[in-house]
């Protein structure tokens, strides 16, 4: 029994000194579109187990290659003028090396006139570097205007079977996307495709939104709670406060119209939107956002972003007029 008990031991000791001669696994693959390589992409390979994600860039073939522990991934990545990349569930053993190649289409608003032009301007320019800026009362400064960012790491929610149903259909027809028909984008997308121009005071922080209807938003820092009644709207009603260097903004009072993406994921009045502002250097501002809306989810969901201060540009004017009666979309 002894000697049974030996060779058991010996054989889990050897197997276990095997797996840790293996060594890591690797993730690698190629990005490519249309036009041939995606050169100088940002990849993230995230940890499904403990969430810590892992940042690199793609060569000048389109390449990227990156050692892991065995695990399960999800890598994403997001690049100007092109669909988001999210490859989720990447299983990857010890010493194996798992492809993730992917052509990317292009972004569906590519192709639209005065739509996202600033961005293809600004693809080879780098943010300025430094340290972030501070006001007089020693909380971080926000203020500037900033360049939007897509969702780096984009969630799947657990919808509701109606909201599941709603979803699919939207999906089909991107047209009907109250953005395309010159109506409000909401709270989620303030940062997802236009130029925003951020002024914080103490007592009140105000986003100007280009290319975006009503285009201003306010954001009440002086300490007043939410009125007890509110007529639901496409901005809602926002308050502020700082936890830390954080700016925390909370809103509720929000319609039911929203898209809270191209995708079309829906919005109803029950949902309450949680957004934490950091500005860890000069030149960017991240941003975390909770969607907290039992109407249609089952549990709240999660988009972050980074955006990229734009010293050279300027809110400029924009008209959005008579979009609806456009019979030709492509869906």
């Amino acid at each position: 029994m002894r000697a049974a008990c030996t060779v058991v031991l010996l054989s889990f000791l050897c197997a276990a000194g095997l797996a840790g001669q293996a060594g890591p696994g690797r993730i690698s693959g190629r990005l490519t579109g249309a036009r041939g390589p995606i050169a100088d992409a940002e990849v993230r390979i995230k940890d499904a187990a403990s969430e810590q994600v892992t940042v690199t860039r793609t060569s000048a073939a389109g390449e990227f290659d990156v050692a892991v522990p065995a695990g399960t991934y999800d890598v994403f990545s997001s690049t100007v003028g092109y669909a988001v990349l999210a490859r989720r569930a990447v299983t990857v053993a010890p010493a194996a090396t798992v492809r993730v190649d992917a052509t990317l289409a292009d972004n569906p608003n590519a192709g639209t006139p005065g739509e996202i032009f600033f961005l293809y301007e600004r693809a080879g320019k780098k943010p300025p570097t430094g340290a972030a800026p501070r006001t007089r009362d020693g909380k971080p400064d926000l203020s500037g205007v900033w360049y939007p960012g897509p969702d780096l790491e984009p969630e799947v929610p657990a919808m509701l079977p109606w909201a599941e149903e709603v979803f699919k259909k939207r999906s089909a027809r991107t047209g009907d996307d109250p953005r395309a028909q010159c109506l409000p984008s909401g709270i989620v997308r303030t940062h997802g495709l236009d130029l925003a121009k951020i002024v914080q005071t103490p007592a009140l922080v105000i986003m100007l939104v280009e290319s975006s209807v009503p285009g201003v938003r306010q954001v009440f820092m002086d300490g007043r709670p939410h009125p007890a009644s509110l007529e639901p709207s496409w901005l809602g009603h926002s308050i502020g406060r700082w936890e830390g260097d954080t700016l925390v903004i909370d809103t509720i009072g929000l319609n039911d119209r929203v898209w809270q993406d191209l995708a079309g994921h829906p919005q109803t009045e029950k949902a309450h939107v949680v957004e934490r502002y950091r500005r860890p250097d000069l030149g960017h501002l991240e941003i975390e956002i909770t969607i907290d809306d039992p109407g249609a989810y089952l549990r709240p969901w999660n988009v972050r972003r980074r955006l990229d201060l734009a010293p050279d540009e300027e809110i400029l004017e924009y008209i959005c007029h008579e979009n609806h009666k456009v019979e030709h979309f492509v869906n």
